[in-house]
């Protein structure tokens, strides 16, 4: 008699709630962007660290993997993802230990996934070499705070609007909570659900997490992970779906989603927030020395100026040369 499926405990596959027809696959339609993307591959005779680096540097180019001397959650070996190009950390490969039964668990960072352009053909690459998705973070973000704010989301918890069931207490409730900047000007961030469970959801401020602390910029961020739950590849192409039916209160999103807009909005309250800070601790001293150098502006920057970028702009290094040509044209 083969053996019974224990249904209380197989995972249930996620899915878009059954709100959306399929549709032609279109980069441009999405309201949401992915933020971050964990996957596992499992290497055969043929198939080891080269080969899946070479692999990704179809959809990364100029990918570059150093190692780190250390492991990771139970792997041998970690490498860092980098770029031949640029400095910053774009996310890590793991591999290697007896328990791990060959496989390598790839993190993608949000810098890592601004430069996949491909992701259909990412997602078709995916679905024939790696066995899961471990974890997704799909982001919406609302740069005028005109439609999704903090106020909105404790009053959806309030109202039971992240509960399938509505529910507003009791063991079916979703949970949240609330973390408060009292005005500060630092932003506040409401978290609902639980990482542990495998579902949860950031709402933050995100144009005060950066520095700009009259910004309105708010970003939902929901994150999934495989736990009691099976992440289809289908998500990497239509993550618009999965977040929109990820929390009922959710399903109205319908702003599209630029990503390269979303980073030069990042990109201009960081370097503003820089400007500032740069004032603040060396403005007295620029000064001075405009004096000492007879207002030659040139000789000033050159005495001061170093090679790099600063570590508030590392993460949009890639993007910098276009946004800055953008900027200043």
């Amino acid at each position: 008699m083969p053996a019974r499926r224990n249904i209380a405990t197989s995972p249930h596959v996620v899915t878009t709630g059954g709100n959306y027809p399929p549709i032609e696959f279109n980069q441009s339609n999405q309201v949401a962007h992915i933020d971050w993307l964990a996957f596992t591959v499992r290497f055969t005779e043929t198939q080891d660290l080269n080969w899946l680096a070479q692999a990704l540097r179809q959809f990364l180019p100029r990918l570059v993997l150093k190692p780190t001397g250390k492991g990771w959650f139970g792997y041998k070996e970690r490498h860092t993802i980098t770029h031949a190009d640029y400095d910053g950390d774009f996310g890590l490969i793991a591999h290697g230990g007896e328990n791990q039964r060959g496989t390598a668990s790839i993190q993608l960072n949000a810098q890592s996934c601004s430069l996949i352009s491909d992701w259909l053909g990412f997602k078709l690459w995916c679905e024939q070499n790696a066995r899961k998705i471990t974890r997704i973070d799909l982001a919406h973000d609302d740069m005028t705070g005109e439609v999704l704010t903090i106020a909105k989301g404790v009053q959806w918890l309030k109202d039971g609007l992240f509960s399938n069931n509505g529910a507003r207490e009791g063991a079916t409730a979703v949970k949240g909570r609330l973390i408060d900047d009292l005005g500060s000007g630092d932003g506040k961030t409401l978290y609902v659900g639980n990482r542990k469970s495998g579902k949860m959801l950031r709402l933050y401020e995100k144009g005060k997490q950066l520095g700009d602390t009259t910004s309105p910029w708010v970003r939902a961020e929901v994150e999934l992970k495989d736990q009691d739950r099976i992440i289809p590849w289908d998500v990497l192409i239509n993550p618009s779906h999965y977040l929109a039916a990820a929390y009922p209160c959710l399903g109205y999103l319908s702003a599209i989603q630029h990503k390269i807009k979303t980073i030069s909005k990042s990109v201009e309250i960081s370097l503003d927030a820089a400007i500032h800070h740069l004032r603040n601790m060396g403005g007295m001293l620029i000064n001075v020395m405009m004096q000492k150098h007879s207002g030659d502006a040139f000789a000033v920057i050159n005495a001061l100026k170093r090679e790099g970028i600063p570590k508030r702009l590392t993460a949009y290094a890639v993007h910098l040369p276009v946004i800055l040509a953008e900027v200043t044209t």
